[in-house]
């Protein structure tokens, strides 16, 4: 049984964004599978390694994809990339500085929660602009 689950009630219905959400889903499975099965610190190294990069990439391109549509909110969405990457940056340096042999389960938890209320919340947002410029832009293709 997976640890976190995608569904289409997520989607920011922009595909290679969907893309990487997917990814990111794949990835907190991984670590988590990894965790549960008692992996060596090795594998779990390199996992959550993984995790961190792509969540970099992630929050550039999305960022990016953002100032290209325009998207008003776009400063504040980058403020919770900030904190989000700077407490995922706090959990890999506590991770790596210490024998723990995994990251915790509450640490799990607080990942799969934050994704899933970012998801849900701030980035249905811009999703949700991103729809009504769509309407906005066969509404005046359409007009004579």
């Amino acid at each position: 049984m997976s640890f976190v689950v995608w569904n289409d009630r997520i989607s920011v219905e922009v595909e290679e964004l969907d893309a990487d959400h997917k990814k990111m889903v794949e990835m907190i499975n991984d670590l988590y599978d990894a965790i549960l099965a008692g992996n060596g610190r090795k594998n779990l190294d390199r996992l959550l390694d993984r995790l961190v990069d792509y969540t970099r990439y992630h929050f550039a391109r999305e960022e990016a994809w953002m100032e290209r549509i325009g998207f008003p909110d776009l400063a504040a969405h980058k403020q919770e990339h900030e904190k989000m990457a700077a407490w995922i940056n706090t959990a890999w340096r506590d991770y790596h500085s210490n024998t723990a042999m995994a990251p915790s389960l509450e640490t799990m938890n607080l990942l799969k929660d934050w994704l899933f209320g970012h998801i849900l919340g701030s980035d249905q947002k811009y999703a949700a602009f991103q729809r009504e410029r769509v309407i906005q832009g066969s509404r005046a293709a359409a007009t004579p």
